[in-house]
């Protein structure tokens, strides 16, 4: 069976080395595509409409993350995805969640706070 999707869909280098770490922490065995922007993440999407998981930033050049967020929904509905932004802005959350995200992840808490969020949310998308 061929590992499932993942998307990072982020503008920054070092969050995007961060959550790569992350999945290899955590064993993740996934087909990992990354993106910069919002357009470089529709190509992906559209490109690899089977996408099961994503990481999205909600500020990113041009769109904001739950431009992403829909649009990865509406080519794979059943598509898990968590905003992960270093702001915990209560429109940031409830933007990314009425887009379709299920769970937003800020990483600029305390560093044990973020892993422990991560993890968790690594191992219940693993086993889903």
């Amino acid at each position: 069976m061929a590992n499932p999707k993942l998307l990072i869909a982020d503008d920054s280098d070092a969050k995007q080395m961060m959550l790569e770490g992350f999945i290899r922490h955590n064993h993740w065995h996934v087909e990992l595509f990354q993106t910069m922007s919002t357009e470089e993440a529709k190509k992906m999407i559209d490109e690899h409409p089977d996408i099961a998981f994503a990481f999205v930033d909600y500020e990113m050049p041009t769109e904001n993350g739950p431009a992403v967020i829909r649009y990865l929904k509406a080519k794979n509905p059943t598509a898990r995805i968590a905003l992960v932004s270093a702001t915990d802005s209560e429109q940031y959350v409830t933007d990314a969640m009425e887009a379709g995200a299920e769970k937003c992840i800020c990483t600029s808490y305390q560093q044990g706070v973020v892993f422990q969020a991560m993890g968790e949310l690594i191992e219940e998308w693993k086993n889903a």
